[in-house]
């Protein structure tokens, strides 16, 4: 776990995932973005967003078509880390759940969005011990949105 992780992540973690605790913090290199996360078993990913008080869940198929569980569109927010969640499970850093608390600056912008889904894929790395460069990591949220 990263040091000086911010409060509000982590409460936001406790509030949506109670009784758990993140096993990674990564903050997106830079951008004000933090994501922590838990792998779980339950073939589910759900993303909570600490400024905007959502959350999204979703499965690998699902994310794919755009949709959360309940068959109707992802928030905007959760748009682009879902589907840089899916192209990179897609590409072998794949987990069978994730619960993820995410955090940013200025929400409802298009820099909020980028910078979750930049702390998504950082965050995936870390999960599987992968490294990354800040280059790399916005070459693949920018394959992720074509």
């Amino acid at each position: 776990m990263e040091t000086d992780v911010p409060l509000h992540l982590l409460s936001t973690f406790q509030t949506y995932f109670p009784g758990k605790r993140p096993t990674h913090t990564v903050q997106a290199v830079g951008y004000e973005a933090w994501a922590a996360g838990l792998p779980t078993d339950d073939a589910r990913f759900t993303l909570a967003c600490a400024e905007l008080g959502g959350r999204a869940a979703f499965t690998w198929q699902s994310a794919r078509r755009g949709e959360g569980v309940n068959h109707r569109p992802l928030p905007q927010w959760a748009q682009l880390p879902a589907r840089v969640m899916v192209k990179l499970c897609a590409e072998g850093l794949d987990v069978p759940g994730l619960s993820v608390a995410l955090m940013g600056e200025r929400p409802n912008t298009p820099r909020f969005e980028y910078g979750l889904a930049v702390a998504v894929a950082a965050l995936l790395h870390a999960l599987h011990d992968r490294p990354y460069t800040p280059d790399s990591l916005v070459k693949l949220i920018d394959a992720a949105k074509r």
